[in-house]
């Protein structure tokens, strides 16, 4: 118990009330073949992304390998039931200087993930925003942390990779120096909802 100056006795519990999910993890993989593929691959554009089935190249497989281990744990620990964890598409990104990728989400999958394999410091980070509508009707000033900001960034830091819902929209802002990432998208095979609701399927 804490007591102001008033001496009235108080509590407080802390919950973290729906929370979004997010991962962040490192591994140590042979990037170079990765990189000469993606940016092979460049075009007068300023954002080059490449065929979608990158996860069926060998070059890819120590990538995939990781991924669908770091998958396995978040899935675990969500306590999600599911028959199979699939990646549906994975594809290489290759921003040119001063170049932005507009904001967007990943439908029609449930984890979506990146893993950055070319870039220096100045590589712009990747941001997300705050999927709850309502919390920016009021936004008393603050010093910004992880718990008050209506967005968060990660640094694209080489050898670093990130797992987050596919639906939670992100972006990444006009970048001071080039960068190459691997992106991939991720269905749980599976039951769906409840059948004693009429909200079910089986995909």
């Amino acid at each position: 118990m804490k007591k102001n100056h008033n001496e009235v006795a108080y509590e407080i519990d802390e919950y973290a009330a729906f929370p979004t999910m997010m991962y962040k993890f490192k591994a140590e993989l042979p990037i170079d073949d990765m990189v000469k593929h993606i940016q092979s691959q460049k075009d007068k554009s300023n954002i080059t992304q490449t065929e979608s089935n990158l996860h069926k190249l060998e070059i890819f497989n120590p990538l995939v390998q990781c991924i669908s281990h770091v998958a396995s744990q978040i899935i675990q620990k969500l306590e999600y039931t599911c028959d199979a964890m699939e990646i549906t598409n994975m594809w290489g990104n290759y921003l040119q200087k001063e170049t932005a990728h507009p904001p967007h989400t990943h439908s029609n999958n449930v984890f979506s993930g990146v893993y950055y394999i070319d870039g220096d410091k100045n590589s712009a980070p990747i941001q997300f925003f705050d999927p709850r509508p309502q919390a920016n009707l009021l936004k008393p000033k603050n010093n910004p942390t992880w718990n008050n900001s209506g967005m968060l960034q990660f640094d694209a830091t080489v050898g670093t990779g990130l797992i987050f819902p596919s639906w939670l929209m992100h972006w990444v802002p006009p970048t001071p120096s080039e960068r190459t990432s691997v992106s991939w998208n991720i269905i749980l095979r599976g039951d769906y909802g409840s059948k004693e609701e009429y909200q079910y399927a089986h995909i």
